[in-house]
């Protein structure tokens, strides 16, 4: 084996790895690059493989391989793999690791481009039931190809790493590079996921194909999206449907989520941006988000299924939250638990859960002024 690299345990998984890539603190890109934070990425990725059972997956951007090596041999399928990097050096190793583990009679290893590869299955039938695309930074450069390379009823995922300029740190390009503007709020790593699935809505309309959200997660410095492709323009035009914007107030906090951008606050007529074109439908499948849920759990991936099972009951509310911490701040009391401000909320008759994307931030159907006397009563309760 070359020097410089060293084994490493991830799930099932025994990976040949860069050995500075398990001490540095940034991963080293040469001679090729492994990312040890990416493992709970990578977990679910394993997850929703498992749940979805597709005939063939697509890791176009693999590096060593350490995604498409782990589904096909934790995936509990048989699924096909084939992995395809740009970096000559990063293909011997990803087929080393395919057959440390027994799996290279199921893994194909390719080198080529990622949109050269993903547009070569353009009008052809050659089309994959899983593609995965996993950048350093945007997504964006590779969408529209990896929307052409997906098959019907497929399933797309992606990962974005542009996290400040998601979440509204430099809105000129976030319009430049998804077409979405991304003003600050109490909800925008939210408005983030949904921006990304806006932007692949509007990727795929360009050749007729419609998406819909399966899953997605924001974890540590990254947004994760798993997408199910539906082809044809009726299915096109029914994600274009589910396009909106969603505002929030900064003087009286009032939040609106709509068909349109407001200027003005419809509630104490304030001046006020709305973030968007940002999709406003369902973010989750139950069902994938709970098969996968259950599966990081019966693998011993604490971390996966508490990230997975967070997102149970999402759907349930519009598309926006509240930080506790700053309603608690506004009003100059100190902060109290999630558990406890919701547990008045649900006694004055709201519904409730944690937002899953947020810090201690929570989802309702209360407006801001029910929030704000459930703040004011939890920080005068007992502990």
């Amino acid at each position: 084996m070359p020097t410089g690299f060293t084994t490493t345990l991830e799930g099932r998984t025994e990976l040949r790895v860069p050995a500075g890539s398990l001490t540095s603190r940034a991963p080293e890109t040469f001679p090729v690059f492994f990312n040890p934070a990416a493992r709970l990425n990578r977990d679910v990725s394993v997850a929703v493989v498992a749940a979805t059972r597709p005939r063939d997956f697509l890791d176009v951007l693999a590096g060593i391989g350490a995604r498409g090596v782990r589904v096909a041999k934790e995936a509990g399928a048989e699924t096909a793999v084939t992995m395809v990097d740009f970096n000559r050096r990063a293909v011997p190793y990803a087929s080393r690791n395919a057959r440390r583990n027994g799996v290279a009679g199921r893994c194909e290893v390719v080198h080529d481009e990622a949109n050269r590869y993903l547009y070569s299955r353009f009008r052809r039938d050659e089309k994959f039931d899983a593609v995965d695309v996993d950048p350093f930074g945007s997504p964006a450069p590779y969408l529209q190809a990896a929307l052409v390379a997906s098959a019907e009823g497929g399933t797309l995922s992606f990962t974005a790493t542009d996290a400040a300029v998601l979440c509204g740190v430099y809105p000129a390009v976030s319009v430049r590079r998804y077409g979405s503007r991304t003003p600050r709020s109490e909800f925008i790593h939210e408005t983030a996921v949904r921006v990304l699935v806006a932007f692949a809505v509007a990727m795929g309309g360009i050749n007729d194909i419609g998406v819909s959200p399966l899953l997605a997660h924001s974890t540590l410095h990254y947004f994760r999206v798993y997408l199910k492709v539906t082809r044809g323009g009726k299915a096109a035009d029914a994600s274009r449907g589910l396009l909106g914007y969603v505002t929030q107030c900064d003087a009286c906090y009032f939040r609106f989520a709509g068909d349109g951008p407001l200027s003005n606050c419809p509630k104490c007529d304030a001046r006020v941006r709305s973030a968007g074109p940002l999709w406003t439908g369902n973010l989750c499948s139950r069902k994938v988000v709970t098969q996968a849920g259950e599966f990081c759990a019966a693998s011993g991936w604490k971390d996966s299924s508490e990230t997975l099972l967070s997102l149970v009951g999402i759907d349930d509310f519009p598309p926006l939250s509240y930080s506790l911490e700053r309603v608690a701040s506004r009003l100059r009391v100190p902060s109290s638990p999630v558990e406890r401000v919701m547990a008045r909320l649900r006694s004055a008759g709201f519904r409730c859960m944690k937002q899953p994307y947020e810090y201690l931030s929570v989802k309702t159907d209360a407006g801001y002024g029910d929030v704000e006397k459930a703040v004011r009563e939890a920080s005068r309760a007992p502990v």
